[in-house]
């Protein structure tokens, strides 16, 4: 038996993350799933509920990433976070945070709330990684770790967006740049 809520969710993700958040409705959704809009809102009485959801699906996704990775060396652990950004390139999706960024002021209050607690998440997990890393000479970077964490996650989301636009294989260049 199909779980229609979890399909709603990953039809809404996946289009956040090709369309935009303001770019489908349920329409799109109930059209893909041959089920009525009604069909959606019993399950997400609004927009806004249904964008949260996939905001709080991602923060919990990231976290068992990051605990099955603990294991890992430093570098592996880095380049298993850029693999994230890499299978979002093959499925030619943006991150969850370049595609709602821009629509930030748009959100709902508990979205854009969700949508910090994500990208922080996402600084706080690349800087400790980071900063371990180089306490354990296995990274060498000038400044607080906070910054680091700061210019790769940027890169990493610029490169998919980037990508899009020029046609050229950004993604590889700034995870080559990165890993250096």
């Amino acid at each position: 038996m199909r779980d229609t809520k979890q399909e709603i969710v990953d039809l809404a993700d996946q289009f956040i993350r090709t369309r935009g958040f303001n770019a489908f409705s349920y329409a799109d959704i109930s059209k893909l799933l041959q089920v009525k809009n009604a069909a959606i809102h019993y399950h997400f009485p609004s927009k806004f509920d249904l964008g949260l959801t996939v905001i709080q699906q991602t923060i919990i996704s990231f976290h068992d990433l990051t605990v099955s990775w603990s294991e890992l060396e430093y570098t592996m652990q880095l380049e298993e976070f850029i693999k994230i950004y890499d299978r979002s390139k093959a499925k030619n999706c943006v991150c969850l945070m370049g595609a709602l960024a821009p629509s930030y002021d748009t959100l709902s209050v508990e979205m854009q709330q969700a949508l910090t607690v994500l990208g922080q998440t996402i600084i706080s997990w690349l800087s400790d990684l980071l900063e371990e890393g180089r306490e354990n000479e296995v990274f060498n970077f000038k400044g607080p770790s906070r910054a680091q964490a700061f210019l790769i996650q940027s890169a990493l989301l610029a490169s998919l967006i980037l990508e899009k636009v020029l046609q050229e294989n950004v993604c590889q260049t700034i995870r080559e740049g990165i890993l250096k």
